[in-house]
Protein backbone atom coordinates (compact mmCIF):
# COMPACT_ATOMS: atom_id res chain seq x y z
CA UNK A 1 0.00 0.00 0.00
CA UNK A 2 1.43 3.38 -1.03
CA UNK A 3 2.65 6.00 2.17
CA UNK A 4 -0.45 8.74 2.24
CA UNK A 5 1.10 12.22 0.68
CA UNK A 6 2.07 14.33 3.36
CA UNK A 7 0.40 17.54 3.57
CA UNK A 8 2.89 20.83 5.06
CA UNK A 9 -0.06 22.62 6.33
CA UNK A 10 -1.26 19.39 8.49
CA UNK A 11 2.52 19.56 9.50
CA UNK A 12 2.86 22.95 10.36
CA UNK A 13 -0.69 22.94 12.02
CA UNK A 14 0.84 19.94 14.56
CA UNK A 15 4.46 22.52 15.36
CA UNK A 16 2.32 25.11 16.00
CA UNK A 17 -0.04 23.22 18.05
CA UNK A 18 3.22 21.31 19.59
CA UNK A 19 4.58 24.77 20.70
CA UNK A 20 1.25 26.00 22.56
CA UNK A 21 0.98 22.74 24.45
CA UNK A 22 4.66 22.09 25.20
CA UNK A 23 4.82 25.83 26.84
CA UNK A 24 1.60 24.83 28.82
CA UNK A 25 2.75 21.65 29.86
CA UNK A 26 6.35 20.47 29.48
CA UNK A 27 7.69 17.59 27.22
CA UNK A 28 6.34 14.74 29.82
CA UNK A 29 3.36 16.30 30.41
CA UNK A 30 2.48 16.56 26.43
CA UNK A 31 1.14 13.78 24.66
CA UNK A 32 1.46 13.28 21.30
CA UNK A 33 -2.14 11.98 21.02
CA UNK A 34 -3.48 15.31 22.46
CA UNK A 35 -1.85 17.33 20.04
CA UNK A 36 -3.30 15.05 17.21
CA UNK A 37 -6.73 15.60 18.38
CA UNK A 38 -6.52 19.28 18.66
CA UNK A 39 -5.72 19.08 14.91
CA UNK A 40 -7.92 16.85 13.99
CA UNK A 41 -4.44 14.06 12.59
CA UNK A 42 -5.66 10.68 12.99
CA UNK A 43 -3.34 8.84 15.34
CA UNK A 44 -1.39 6.43 12.81
CA UNK A 45 -0.86 9.37 10.53
CA UNK A 46 1.67 11.32 12.93
CA UNK A 47 4.76 8.85 11.66
CA UNK A 48 4.44 10.56 8.14
CA UNK A 49 5.25 13.77 8.93
CA UNK A 50 7.85 12.87 12.35
CA UNK A 51 10.18 9.65 12.87
CA UNK A 52 9.35 9.95 17.05
CA UNK A 53 8.23 12.30 19.66
CA UNK A 54 11.97 13.08 19.86
CA UNK A 55 12.07 14.23 16.46
CA UNK A 56 8.97 16.00 16.73
CA UNK A 57 9.87 18.42 19.81
CA UNK A 58 13.01 18.93 18.15
CA UNK A 59 11.46 20.53 15.11
CA UNK A 60 8.97 22.47 17.39
CA UNK A 61 12.01 23.67 19.03
CA UNK A 62 13.47 25.29 15.82
CA UNK A 63 10.31 26.73 14.94
CA UNK A 64 9.90 28.23 17.78
CA UNK A 65 13.86 29.66 17.48
CA UNK A 66 13.10 30.94 14.21
CA UNK A 67 9.64 32.36 14.84
CA UNK A 68 11.48 34.04 17.82
CA UNK A 69 14.18 35.53 15.89
CA UNK A 70 12.68 36.68 13.31
CA UNK A 71 10.55 38.89 15.65
CA UNK A 72 13.90 40.16 17.10
CA UNK A 73 15.09 40.88 13.91
CA UNK A 74 12.48 42.79 12.49
CA UNK A 75 12.94 44.96 15.84
CA UNK A 76 16.42 45.63 15.64
CA UNK A 77 16.73 46.39 11.62
CA UNK A 78 13.41 48.86 12.43
CA UNK A 79 13.82 50.39 15.38
CA UNK A 80 15.99 53.73 16.24
CA UNK A 81 17.01 53.04 19.75
CA UNK A 82 20.81 52.77 21.01
CA UNK A 83 22.04 49.60 21.30
CA UNK A 84 21.44 48.75 25.09
CA UNK A 85 17.72 50.54 24.51
CA UNK A 86 17.22 47.64 21.95
CA UNK A 87 18.55 45.13 24.28
CA UNK A 88 16.13 46.74 27.38
CA UNK A 89 13.23 47.27 25.19
CA UNK A 90 13.47 43.40 23.96
CA UNK A 91 13.71 41.62 27.40
CA UNK A 92 11.24 44.08 29.14
CA UNK A 93 8.99 43.26 25.90
CA UNK A 94 9.49 39.30 26.87
CA UNK A 95 8.88 39.65 30.76
CA UNK A 96 5.76 41.61 29.78
CA UNK A 97 4.52 38.56 27.68
CA UNK A 98 5.20 35.84 30.52
CA UNK A 99 3.30 38.51 32.87
CA UNK A 100 0.24 38.37 30.45
CA UNK A 101 0.62 34.31 30.58
CA UNK A 102 0.31 34.26 34.67
CA UNK A 103 4.36 33.27 34.11
CA UNK A 104 2.82 30.00 33.65
CA UNK A 105 5.35 30.07 30.51
CA UNK A 106 8.62 30.98 30.24
CA UNK A 107 11.34 30.81 26.92
CA UNK A 108 10.16 27.04 25.87
CA UNK A 109 13.59 25.93 24.89
CA UNK A 110 14.97 27.10 28.10
CA UNK A 111 12.07 24.80 29.73
CA UNK A 112 12.41 21.79 27.93
CA UNK A 113 16.49 22.40 28.95
CA UNK A 114 15.85 21.61 32.54
CA UNK A 115 13.40 19.24 32.37
CA UNK A 116 14.95 16.86 29.97
CA UNK A 117 18.49 18.18 29.70
CA UNK A 118 20.89 16.34 27.04
CA UNK A 119 18.69 12.71 27.80
CA UNK A 120 17.53 13.42 24.06
CA UNK A 121 20.47 14.39 21.26
CA UNK A 122 17.56 15.40 18.73
CA UNK A 123 16.76 17.71 21.13
CA UNK A 124 19.43 18.71 22.75
CA UNK A 125 20.83 19.43 18.99
CA UNK A 126 18.17 21.34 18.63
CA UNK A 127 18.67 23.57 22.11
CA UNK A 128 22.42 24.01 21.25
CA UNK A 129 21.22 25.73 17.89
CA UNK A 130 18.31 27.74 18.94
CA UNK A 131 20.70 29.05 22.27
CA UNK A 132 23.87 29.84 19.86
CA UNK A 133 21.64 32.11 17.26
CA UNK A 134 20.36 34.08 20.11
CA UNK A 135 23.15 34.43 22.11
CA UNK A 136 24.56 35.53 18.50
CA UNK A 137 21.68 38.34 18.55
CA UNK A 138 22.61 39.26 21.91
CA UNK A 139 26.56 39.32 21.39
CA UNK A 140 25.92 41.81 18.17
CA UNK A 141 24.17 44.07 20.34
CA UNK A 142 26.24 43.77 23.24
CA UNK A 143 29.25 44.97 21.16
CA UNK A 144 27.37 47.80 19.21
CA UNK A 145 26.66 49.12 22.94
CA UNK A 146 29.95 48.71 23.78
CA UNK A 147 31.57 50.75 20.62
CA UNK A 148 29.03 53.31 22.05
CA UNK A 149 30.46 53.17 25.62
CA UNK A 150 26.82 52.01 26.94
CA UNK A 151 28.68 49.12 28.42
CA UNK A 152 31.63 48.09 30.20
CA UNK A 153 34.50 46.70 27.72
CA UNK A 154 36.88 45.62 29.83
CA UNK A 155 34.99 41.85 29.31
CA UNK A 156 34.38 40.69 25.50
CA UNK A 157 30.98 40.67 23.77
CA UNK A 158 31.06 36.92 24.02
CA UNK A 159 31.90 36.96 27.68
CA UNK A 160 29.23 39.24 28.79
CA UNK A 161 26.63 37.34 26.66
CA UNK A 162 27.64 34.42 28.18
CA UNK A 163 26.80 36.05 32.04
CA UNK A 164 23.74 37.38 30.86
CA UNK A 165 22.45 34.43 28.98
CA UNK A 166 23.26 32.45 32.40
CA UNK A 167 21.45 35.02 34.62
CA UNK A 168 18.70 35.58 31.92
CA UNK A 169 17.28 31.89 31.88
CA UNK A 170 18.14 31.49 35.34
CA UNK A 171 15.61 34.47 36.21
CA UNK A 172 12.72 32.83 34.18
CA UNK A 173 12.54 29.94 36.67
CA UNK A 174 12.72 32.13 39.42
CA UNK A 175 9.95 33.82 37.52
CA UNK A 176 8.10 30.51 37.26
CA UNK A 177 8.15 29.46 40.97
CA UNK A 178 7.15 33.17 42.16
CA UNK A 179 4.71 33.53 39.86
CA UNK A 180 5.55 37.22 39.58
CA UNK A 181 7.93 39.34 36.66
CA UNK A 182 9.26 41.20 39.71
CA UNK A 183 12.69 39.58 40.29
CA UNK A 184 13.55 39.24 37.21
CA UNK A 185 12.85 42.46 35.66
CA UNK A 186 14.94 43.66 38.71
CA UNK A 187 17.64 41.43 37.93
CA UNK A 188 17.50 42.80 34.24
CA UNK A 189 17.63 46.35 35.39
CA UNK A 190 20.47 45.77 37.92
CA UNK A 191 22.36 43.66 35.28
CA UNK A 192 21.84 46.15 32.35
CA UNK A 193 22.46 49.15 34.58
CA UNK A 194 24.44 49.15 36.93
CA UNK A 195 26.86 45.31 36.74
CA UNK A 196 27.17 46.63 33.27
CA UNK A 197 28.24 50.15 33.05
CA UNK A 198 31.18 51.58 31.39
CA UNK A 199 34.03 51.44 33.81
CA UNK A 200 35.72 54.88 33.59
CA UNK A 201 39.53 55.01 32.50
CA UNK A 202 40.73 55.49 35.67
CA UNK A 203 39.21 53.02 37.34
CA UNK A 204 41.38 49.77 38.73
CA UNK A 205 40.39 46.51 40.45
CA UNK A 206 41.50 48.19 43.57
CA UNK A 207 38.87 50.64 43.76
CA UNK A 208 35.99 48.58 42.94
Amino acid sequence: MPRPRRSEHTRDALIENGIEQLSLHGYHGTGIKQILDAVNVPKGSFYNYFASKEAFVAEILREYSNQYLKILDDYVDSSNELPLDKIKTIYTFMLEKFSRQKCQQGCLVGSIAAEIGNQSEACQAAMLESVALSKQRVSQLIQLAQDKQQIRDDLTAEQITNVFWSTWEGSLLEMKMEGSIDTARETLYLMLDHLLKPITRNENVGNI
